[in-house]
């Protein structure tokens, strides 16, 4: 997402921001006297709060119809996730609320409450040293949200693959026919190659934030604990909550090793899975979630982890192309994110795909009561 960050002043008082009558108007008007950045539009976020201490709320103008269309989904989703009977309202504090929204001809603006603390993407470059426990604390946030909407099916059928393989793969295609044409048959064995990972498997799908990385939580401190999710313009029901987990694993290892997501999940596929650190991670938040919400048996048949990987990583390029929110030169961008995995699958360094099924098949049947 295009974004551009602005701090404002002009409230003397939190209260006010709750009426519509009394935004900030003149802000809006000079956010939209400046031309989009580009051709499907930007957000422009604005801090709002008194002229001393925190921000009370966020204002976000959203130009350009996939960046509209992004605020009204968060509207949307926020509101269900209000009156969903399987979430708390310790969980839902974590959420911001919706003040005021509007349609307008040439943008749709939205206030909503300001979530304190610290942005995590930067506590992380900080304190690069603190990530295990502090990807841990994100990942257990999130995790009722997964646990408590969670409903189980089995991939058998060409409508589940369709919208977790076989579009995204489609939209890889287009970024290669338009990068990179002579790895075509490189994204057509990888489509492939996650079909047949996937087919027969039984797995929980849940409402998922669609964009769970460390720039869209806040923490307290290096300490932790998250203090707010936001940005919930991806979320949707029955999608596939490793997504979710894996992307946050990722990025935030993204952050801390300085480099790009291409280069994280070729290592990842070349070492089978991921690091020691993100798998205690990812193992702490799990046994976390079962103990609060007081599960008596796990789910030992874990998907293998380099095709949760893949998975994730899939989905990621594929929004990016999709929001066209990559790099400027798209072509560094292939290079960087999306050519070194594919060399990798190519390679050998990726699964087996056989043996991945072999150990499916032979993994005892779990009761599990959700």
């Amino acid at each position: 997402m295009s974004t551009r960050r602005i701090t404002s002043t002009a409230p003397s008082s939190s209260a006010r921001l709750i009426n519509g009558d009394d935004l900030p108007i003149g802000l809006i008007d000079i956010e939209l006297s400046m031309p989009p950045a580009e051709l499907l539009g930007d957000t422009a976020v604005v801090m709002l709060g008194p002229e001393q201490g925190p921000p009370a709320a966020v204002l976000k103008v959203a130009r350009g119809l996939l960046r509209a269309t992004e605020l009204r989904t968060q509207r949307r989703v926020l509101a269900e996730l209000a009156i969903h009977q399987g979430l708390n309202e310790e969980w839902r504090d974590v959420l911001p609320r919706i003040l005021a929204f509007d349609e307008r001809r040439d943008a749709t603006v939205s206030v909503e409450s300001y979530r304190p603390g610290m942005d995590l993407a930067e506590v992380l470059v900080r304190h690069p040293n603190r990530v295990e426990e502090l990807t841990t604390a994100a990942l257990s946030a999130i995790a009722p949200l997964h646990r408590r909407t969670a409903t189980f099916v089995i991939v058998d059928n060409v409508c589940l693959l369709r919208r977790w393989v076989i579009e995204p793969v489609a939209e890889l295609t287009d970024m290669c026919q338009r990068l990179d044409p002579d790895l075509a048959s490189e994204v057509d064995r990888l489509g492939k190659m996650l079909r047949q990972a996937l087919i027969g498997w039984r797995m929980p799908v849940s409402w998922t934030h669609g964009d769970y990385t460390p720039g869209n939580v806040r923490v307290a401190g290096i300490d932790g604990p998250v203090t707010g999710i936001v940005d919930w313009g991806g979320a949707r029901p029955g999608g596939l909550a490793l997504i979710d987990e894996y992307l946050m694993i990722l990025t935030a290892s993204c952050l801390v090793e300085r480099t790009d997501l291409g280069t994280v999940v070729a290592e990842r596929l070349g070492a089978g899975g991921l690091s020691d650190r993100e798998r205690n991670a990812l193992g702490a938040a799990r046994d976390r979630a079962d103990a609060e919400i007081g599960l008596h048996e796990r789910i030992n048949k874990r998907i293998d982890e380099r095709v949760a990987i893949l998975l994730t990583w899939l989905h990621q390029v594929a929004d990016l192309w999709r929001q066209r929110a990559t790099h400027p030169n798209q072509h560094i961008w292939w290079a960087t994110n999306v050519a070194p995995v594919l060399d990798a699958v190519v390679a050998g360094r990726g699964f087996d795909v056989s043996s991945a099924r072999t150990a499916h098949a032979k993994a005892p049947p779990q009761a599990v009561n959700r």
